[in-house]
């Protein structure tokens, strides 16, 4: 079913210049018709912010499997504290999401040559293709490049850009996270796709990296 902009836009809870950017972002399908987009109601992701994302360094810093070191006594408490509202909450995966989600800037694309994406040095995989989703992703690369890297990615592989149903999906990041990632970038990653079955993992692995 499609529906208009300001439509989907009251759907998910945003405004509809929000929506046109993640039109634009490939995070919602759509198509244009003359001079307005028609919106896939079905690619609408979950309600996409519970509460105000945190800053980029401290999304980074929340994801990571242990405190950071340079953290005073009163940053260690915070992270402590919001690990254990993480831990209690009914939906865990869409808090993360949304406390998350200046971590990267989430992009759709198309290509016909995906083969050698997987052991590109330039990408760390994450989301749906790291083994600790088991999550069946065939086709899928999911995977954090540097900005400073995209161009010569795309370039290599000829990517086009792309919506939800295609299959690659970067996360344009200033710095590469480690690899492997942090349990809970997995989780935060599988948790933007927005489906019952990556959600269900998702929720699975916050109560791990938790444990």
């Amino acid at each position: 079913m499609e529906v208009s902009v300001s439509e989907a836009a009251q759907m998910l809870g945003v405004s509809p210049g929000r929506l046109r950017a993640l039109i634009h972002a490939g995070r919602v399908q759509a198509r244009r018709v003359a001079d307005r987009w028609l919106v896939e109601a079905t690619s609408l992701p979950p309600a996409l912010h519970r509460t105000r994302p945190m800053a980029p360094h401290v999304a980074w810093e929340f994801l990571a499997d242990n405190i950071p070191a340079h953290y005073a006594p009163d940053q260690a408490y915070r992270w402590r504290t919001r690990r254990a509202r993480l831990a209690d909450d009914h939906e865990p995966e869409r808090l993360l999401a949304s406390w998350v989600a200046s971590r990267a800037d989430r992009r759709w694309f198309a290509t016909r040559d995906d083969d050698e994406m997987l052991t590109d040095p330039r990408l760390v995989l994450s989301g749906c293709c790291d083994p600790r989703a088991q999550i069946s992703a065939a086709g899928l690369v999911e995977a954090y490049v540097t900005g400073h890297d995209l161009d010569a990615v795309r370039h290599t592989y000829l990517l086009r850009p792309g919506g939800v149903h295609d299959n690659v999906v970067l996360h344009v990041t200033d710095v590469l996270p480690p690899t492997p990632v942090p349990l809970l970038l997995v989780a935060a990653d599988l948790a933007d796709h927005g489906g019952d079955r990556e959600a269900a993992r998702a929720r699975a692995l916050i109560a791990e990296a938790l444990t």
